[in-house]
């Protein structure tokens, strides 16, 4: 009998980039083909946490500038505990099937 290799756990992304929805990215594998940017429906992720996270990428673009940078050191320092707050949430949903890289320090 011939043996199974079991798939690779998937590594879910976590950063902004500009003109985005959200903050999610996986690098695609011969088990899993879902292309770069990817949506909170492929995860399955739930409504609440797919808001916040849409509304974490806007408030990174809305408040902070490839050139000149933050608008305050305040909005910097809300923008990352928000951050570790999600990143701790979508591994808490993603944990059966993939671990999350944040990547956005």
């Amino acid at each position: 009998m011939r043996r199974q290799i079991p798939p690779k756990r998937r590594v879910i992304r976590l950063f902004p980039d500009h003109c985005r929805d959200y903050p999610l990215w996986e690098n695609s594998t011969p088990t899993w083909n879902v292309g770069y940017a990817t949506t909170p429906e492929a995860y399955g992720l739930s409504t609440e946490l797919s808001e916040d996270l849409a509304a974490w990428q806007a408030f990174w673009e809305t408040r902070h500038d490839p050139f000149e940078g933050w608008d305050s050191q305040e909005d910097h320092e809300q923008w990352l505990q928000d951050g570790h707050h999600l990143a701790a949430r979508l591994s808490c949903e993603v944990s059966a099937f993939a671990d999350v890289s944040a990547e956005y320090n």
